[in-house]
């Protein structure tokens, strides 16, 4: 169980949280966490939510390409909530099965294509070695262009952001999701 309750278009919210909430409804269809929890600060779950619905479906990315960066954003976090939807909706874009365990094992990259692994590797470079070195960068940006380049770092970014909101309010992914495999120390 959540630390706070999941919020709803209901009395026992504030006004601003169930402006939020039905905001939310009424652009994605659902209310997914984190953007749920945001609601309690308001217009602040309205602009993730909004962040969200953008970098995921309006950028010059794929959506495997949006999949894979997400899924290497969050398996940095460690956070099997996340994890197991967007590795579900990954294979369904589009990303192969090799990708996803590469990312979940921290194996090697050689065996994926050249996207694959630029985008695990840009990812890996942000969150476990926190430095992006020149050679990556320029990579990315090759590939992807500077926009490609911002919309990738956005959306592995906004994807820590969530994992830390579900984080903080210990909100856990069911028995069965595809959780993530234990690091190795």
């Amino acid at each position: 169980m959540a630390r706070l309750p999941f919020p709803a278009d209901t009395d026992e919210f504030n006004a601003e949280t169930r402006e939020a909430v039905r905001h939310i409804q009424a652009t994605r269809g659902s209310m997914p966490p984190p953007s749920s929890y945001l609601t309690y600060a308001g217009k602040a779950g309205v602009l993730l939510s909004d962040l969200v619905e953008h970098l995921r479906y309006r950028t010059s990315l794929t959506d495997a390409e949006i999949e894979l960066a997400i899924c290497t954003s969050v398996r940095a976090a460690d956070v099997d909530f996340i994890w197991s939807a967007h590795v579900r909706l990954g294979l369904k874009a589009g990303v192969r099965e090799e990708a996803i365990n590469a990312i979940d094992t921290f194996a090697a990259l050689d065996d994926l294509t050249a996207d694959e692994a630029l985008i695990i590797g840009y990812g890996r470079e942000l969150f476990e070695q926190r430095k992006v070195s020149d050679a990556t960068f320029e990579a990315v940006r090759a590939r992807y262009g500077e926009q490609g380049l911002m919309e990738l770092t956005a959306v592995m970014g906004v994807y820590q952001m969530n994992a830390t909101v579900l984080r903080a309010l210990d909100h856990k992914a069911p028995p069965d999701a595809r959780h993530l495999s234990p690091r190795q120390s």
